[in-house]
């Protein structure tokens, strides 16, 4: 049995972008259950502007890996669908953060949990907001609901069915 409960963030702005996602989730459930998705958000790029709309979502995900084994497993998923990141928040054909792990805090050299940025982009929290608006940030100590309430930009304009990741 999976123990530990994890949100991990998708997103594609490069080729096929459902398909780019749901070939990522299909490789991450060799390491663990996905149950839960939250539905597809069409947004306007973050920092790097010069590049196409990203399609992103999230899935609730339960494994037993360590946080350090699981971030490069999903790196080794991204090398293999060719994530193809060359420009920092540039275009890419798949990207994955784990965005929390359980209740955990941690910040070393190789991983920040829950990710730093997170409560600051919609994009991120709004498909969490899908699985549960209301999971405690475990650091912010407020819920993915009342977080999306107090952001002061919006990335997203466009909301498509999780049901093409199933």
């Amino acid at each position: 049995m999976y123990q530990t409960k994890v949100f991990i963030a998708l997103g594609s702005n490069i080729g096929d972008k459902i398909f780019n996602i749901k070939q990522s989730i299909h490789e991450i459930k060799n390491y663990g259950q996905v149950v839960n998705y939250g539905d597809i958000y069409i947004s306007k790029p973050y920092g790097f502007k010069n590049q196409q709309n990203f399609f992103n979502t999230a899935i609730l995900f339960f494994t037993n890996l360590q946080p350090i084994e699981l971030m490069k497993k999903l790196s080794l998923i991204e090398i293999k669908l060719k994530k193809n990141k060359k420009i920092e928040n540039g275009p890419r054909k798949i990207d994955m953060d784990i965005i929390f792990y359980g209740k955990q805090s941690i910040s070393n050299k190789k991983l920040t949990i829950p990710h730093p940025r997170a409560h600051l982009r919609d994009f991120v929290l709004r498909p969490i907001a899908d699985i549960d608006s209301n999971f405690i940030h475990p650091t912010k100590k407020i819920s993915i609901r009342n977080l999306i309430f107090q952001l002061d930009e919006n990335f997203t304009f466009r909301k498509l069915s999780n049901r093409n990741l199933r």
